[in-house]
C-alpha cells in the first residue's frame, strides 16, 4: 500500500478507515476503485481538507444535512460536486470512525453483530454494526444525497429558463 502525504477525496473514493500505527497514532487508509493508499491523518481531518478542498466546510455540510435528516444523529457527509454521500459507523469524533460512499457498496453480508461491506471492487470492510443499521445509513445517505441532486436540477432549470426567456421586446409592434 503506497503511502501518501496529502490525500484529496475523488470520485474513485470508496472508504476512508481508521489506521493505527505503532505509536498508536491515527492514520487512514484510503480505499479506491483502483488503489489503496495510506494517509498520515485522521479520517475526520481528511474528510474535512477535501471538503475545503472543494468550496464547503465540514461543518456547513454537517448543518445542511441536519435540516435534510433534522432528528437523526452521526450523519451522512455528502460532497456534492463529486456526487459522494460518505456515512459514518460511529460517531465522528471516535478516531476508529469509518467511512463509506454509500454508492460503493455492492452488498452487506451479516456476521451477528456486525456486517461485512464489500464494496464495488470486491474490498471487504468488517463493521460493528448490525446489517440493519448499515442499511438504514444506507438510506440516509442516498436520502440527502437525492435532495441534493433534485435541488441542483431545479436550480439549473430555473436558470436555463431566465437565459433562453424570450426578451419582451420581440413582442412590440413596429409602429407605422
Amino acid at each position: 500500500m503506497e503511502q501518501v502525504k496529502n490525500y484529496i477525496l475523488t470520485c474513485d473514493t470508496l472508504a476512508l478507515l481508521p489506521y493505527f500505527n505503532k505509536y498508536g497514532e491515527c492514520w487512514t487508509i484510503v480505499i479506491e476503485k483502483y488503489e489503496k493508499y495510506l494517509v498520515k491523518e485522521r479520517p475526520k481531518d481528511l474528510l474535512a481538507e477535501s471538503c475545503s478542498y472543494y468550496g464547503v466546510s465540514l461543518k456547513g455540510i454537517i448543518d445542511a444535512a441536519k435540516k435534510i435528516l433534522p432528528h437523526q444523529r452521526m450523519l451522512p457527509v455528502c460532497i456534492p460536486v463529486l456526487d459522494l454521500c460518505f456515512f459514518p459507523t460511529k460517531s465522528m469524533e471516535h478516531l476508529d470512525c469509518q467511512w463509506i460512499a454509500h454508492s460503493a457498496i455492492r452488498h452487506v453480508v451479516s456476521k451477528g453483530k456486525h456486517s461485512t461491506i464489500v464494496l464495488i471492487n470486491h474490498e471487504k470492510v468488517v463493521v460493528e454494526k448490525h446489517m440493519s443499521i448499515i442499511y438504514n445509513k444506507m438510506k440516509s445517505a442516498s436520502h440527502i444525497n437525492d435532495t441534493y441532486k433534485r435541488r441542483i436540477n431545479e436550480g439549473k432549470e430555473y436558470h436555463s429558463f431566465i437565459l433562453y426567456e424570450k426578451p419582451s421586446c420581440y413582442d412590440c409592434k413596429r409602429k407605422s
